[in-house]
């Protein structure tokens, strides 16, 4: 099986939209440089809450943040190996494993079209 390119390259162009809008409801980019993105941070109020709930919402709140950050770093990663694949479809390189210059094998790019290394390198 020959990989079908601009079949891979539109699977990776609707994955980089997806990341970039799900990234949008978590983070927002880093001014200084784009390929980053900063979470957001939820504002602690008391809300109009008395005691101790100020409290447990607060506590909530920043464990959100910590979630959103997890989030954010998991989307960002994988936004930078879809970009890095259109990359290389557009400048040469796309389906060579970056450890040995083989080719990819074709079901490995159908299944992970952003995919760096061939199967016996996927560990590196």
């Amino acid at each position: 099986m020959k990989a079908d390119i601009p079949q891979l390259k539109e699977a990776l162009i609707k994955e980089q939209g997806r990341l970039e809008r799900s990234l949008q409801n978590i983070a927002k980019p880093d001014p200084k440089n784009p390929e980053n993105w900063r979470v957001t941070y939820p504002e602690l109020t008391d809300r109009g809450t008395k005691g101790d709930n100020i409290a447990d919402e607060n506590a909530d709140e920043v464990e959100e943040f910590g979630t959103r950050l997890e989030t954010e770093d998991a989307l960002e990663d994988r936004l930078r190996e879809v970009n890095r694949a259109l990359e290389k479809i557009e400048n040469g390189g796309y389906g060579i494993c970056e450890n040995c210059a083989n080719s990819i094998p074709a079901e490995r790019l159908a299944a992970n079209p952003a995919a760096r290394f061939d199967m016996e390198h996927a560990g590196d």
